[in-house]
């Protein structure tokens, strides 16, 4: 709709890129941001760029902020320029990420589920003041490491 439209041109946009098999946790993670973030920003996955119609190559430069879900598959797929084909649409397109971010990272946010292994995928030069570690039962409202991440995207939309 036209209304819709005109709403999310004005709002800020956080991009949510993850694997399949990290979905549960971070469609929960995803949830938290949106409910802290609903007044100022739209976080948007990848399959709801799809859904809408939007082009992800484009949404990805164009977000204000992207929090990346950084797994052992992740790091896989990006290192590889591989891309997740469980399922159309295309998700998590692993060459596209390491294309837009491994240069430009400023706006690149990086989440951990598991314990950082020497072997994930971190662009050169990242800065690690934005890497966040959420351990079992810290996907919550009132987590310390959530306000963390909240306060780090929301210094991109303010």
């Amino acid at each position: 709709s036209i209304c819709s439209t005109q709403v999310s041109t004005t709002m800020a946009c956080v991009s949510f890129l993850y694997t399949q098999s990290d979905r549960n946790e971070a469609e929960s993670l995803k949830d938290l941001l949106q409910a802290q973030l609903g007044a100022v920003a739209d976080v948007k996955s990848t399959a709801e760029m799809i859904a809408d119609d939007e082009d992800v190559r484009d949404k990805l430069t164009s977000s204000n902020c992207v929090v990346l879900i950084v797994s052992r598959q992740a790091s896989s797929l990006i290192q590889n320029n591989q891309q997740e084909n469980e399922d159309e649409p295309l998700l998590f397109d692993g060459s596209l990420i390491s294309e837009i971010f491994t240069a430009e990272h400023g706006r690149l946010v990086i989440v951990f589920f598991s314990n950082q292994d020497e072997n994930d995928w971190i662009p050169p030069g990242f800065d690690r003041n934005k890497i966040f570690h959420f351990r079992d039962g810290e996907i919550q409202h009132g987590s310390p490491t959530l306000d963390q991440l909240v306060d780090c995207i929301g210094g991109f939309l303010f």
